[in-house]
């Protein structure tokens, strides 16, 4: 009982930090990791009471399978509510199985408290006797089995340790201790080894259950998560095994097993985010989104400094087009430049692009323009927002050290693209003639 008091005050702390935890989580939490999620569970669970999985005759084995569904506040807490359904097989201890034979071959035939349940017999009324009762059908421990049918439905709560963590706050890979209560239903037929035949059916008992679990868990997708756990139940209340309660007080479920879990929604739509604009003082650096939901190879970044060369606009694909040298910003179409997955310089690829733009401002020199930037869909507003103003200060930061001067360009950042045709696509900088 003072491990259960234990285990259900554990419980109860960890539940009361869920609301705090709640309130501080960020847009990042919520938009990276799907808060409401489903799954499947199955294991092997062995017992212990009177009798025991682990049996003088063999070890016996039973299963498990289970439902869950639950809320993710965050990645360190979880809160699920499961149901799941099952079979414990036990059959009698070695002390209960053995040890009264065993003494008696060395001459002891005066068992004294020590000595267990040793050649315990079990009567048709379900009660423990020291020997045969004569006139009453019975059965020595030894020659019986129990196989006892469980329910359990209760609330269990994960800590992700990884979630502490900078570095694997938004892993694949979670690692979780789980502390759990539930209502645990059992029902017990106790049978003959040989044979199996029934020699007493029980009613259903139920127990209030308490333990934890350890997890490990992969995200194999966005939306998929597979598992392993293990852990120990202990159950309040009679033996779930329907035998006699006498030595034994012990009363648990160690149970192992899979677990396969889905994330419910898709990524909602994200409005673009407030523009941002500033004047830069410096070159941008590469900043992360801290997200893993795809990689690319970026491509080998642009020297700041390099030299410009003389530019050949029939190199490219993108048409640049001044209808008159003396009408400046008249009609004027600019290349896009864009840029690789979380980058924020621009690349080797997208260098003539930044070429003709600097063509066209130097045979322009009354022209202003706007860089906006954007970003694909991936990570959080608030980090989209500043990466695609860092995308449109680089292209800035390089035209002016090419001679072009700062207060002819104006940088604005308006986050994720949502209509764009592609996340390739979204990830740019495009050039306007006018600061509007």
């Amino acid at each position: 009982m003072h491990l259960l008091k234990k285990m259900l005050c554990v419980c109860f702390l960890f539940m009361a930090a869920i609301p705090m935890s709640a309130q501080e989580r960020n847009t990042q939490d919520t938009e990276d990791n799907p808060s409401w999620y489903i799954g499947l569970q199955g294991g092997v669970p062995f017992g212990i009471s009177t009798f025991s999985s682990f049996g003088a005759d063999k070890t016996r084995a039973g299963f498990d399978v289970g439902l869950y569904g639950g809320y993710r506040f965050n990645p360190v807490l979880s809160l699920e509510a499961q149901a799941a359904w099952g079979r414990v097989n036990q059959s009698a201890q070695d002390c209960c199985a053995g040890y009264w034979l065993a003494q008696a071959a060395w001459g002891r035939v005066n068992q004294s408290a020590q000595d267990c349940c040793a050649g315990y017999w079990l009567g048709a009324d379900g009660h423990r006797y020291e020997a045969a009762v004569a006139g009453m059908d019975g059965w020595r421990y030894a020659d019986l089995k129990s196989g006892t049918f469980t329910q359990r439905y209760g609330l269990q709560l994960n800590v992700n340790l990884l979630g502490f963590f900078p570095k694997t706050k938004h892993s694949r890979w979670t690692w979780v201790l789980s502390p759990h209560i539930a209502a645990i239903g059992t029902k017990s037929t106790i049978q003959t080894v040989s044979g199996g035949t029934d020699a007493l059916k029980g009613d259903t008992r139920w127990h209030l259950g308490a333990g934890g679990n350890v997890q490990a868990a992969y995200r194999v997708t966005r939306c998929v998560s597979i598992g392993i756990y293990s852990g120990l139940t202990y159950l309040t209340g009679d033996p779930m095994d329907g035998m006699p309660d006498y030595r034994h007080d012990n009363n648990f479920i160690w149970e192992s097993g899979i677990r396969l879990g889905f994330s419910l929604g898709g990524r909602k739509a994200r409005k673009p985010a407030e523009i941002l604009s500033a004047t830069p003082l410096e070159p941008a650096t590469p900043v992360r989104t801290e997200c893993d939901e795809r990689v690319e190879q970026p491509e080998a970044a642009l020297n700041v400094e390099e030299e410009p060369t003389k530019t050949d606009t029939t190199e490219t694909t993108d048409k640049v087009s001044v209808s008159s040298p003396t009408e400046e910003a008249a009609e004027v179409s600019f290349p896009v430049i864009y840029f690789p997955f979380d980058g924020t310089e621009i690349t080797a690829s997208e260098l003539p692009k930044a070429r003709q733009i600097l063509a066209i401002l130097k045979e322009n020199p009354g022209m202003a323009v706007t860089l906006t930037g954007w970003c694909d869909t991936q990570g959080s507003r608030a980090v989209n927002g500043r990466v695609s103003l860092r995308r449109a200060e680089a292209l800035k930061a390089w035209l002016v050290a090419q001679g072009i001067g700062a207060s002819r360009i104006r940088t604005v950042g308006r986050g994720s693209d949502t209509q764009a045709p592609s996340a390739k696509e979204a990830r740019r900088v495009v050039t306007d003639s006018g600061m509007n």
